[in-house]
């Protein structure tokens, strides 16, 4: 299952600027299907699972 940018930015309380910024250091992985930007469920839970264990949320600095 994939999702769009706007939808996992709503999915985790964070802003399309923090999605973004995590797609470009590489915690999210993208993959593009035309001109459309999309983000695995995979990718999605592991970036939860590693700041689970680190003990915060991602954020945009």
């Amino acid at each position: 299952m994939t999702y769009k940018i706007d939808e996992v930015a709503q999915a985790l309380g964070l802003g399309k600027t923090t999605i973004h910024k995590l797609l470009r250091d590489g915690e999210l992985q993208k993959i593009k299907l035309g001109r459309s930007t999309l983000i695995s469920a995979e990718s999605v839970e592991a970036l939860l699972q590693r700041h689970a264990v680190q003990g915060g949320a991602p954020q945009c600095h």
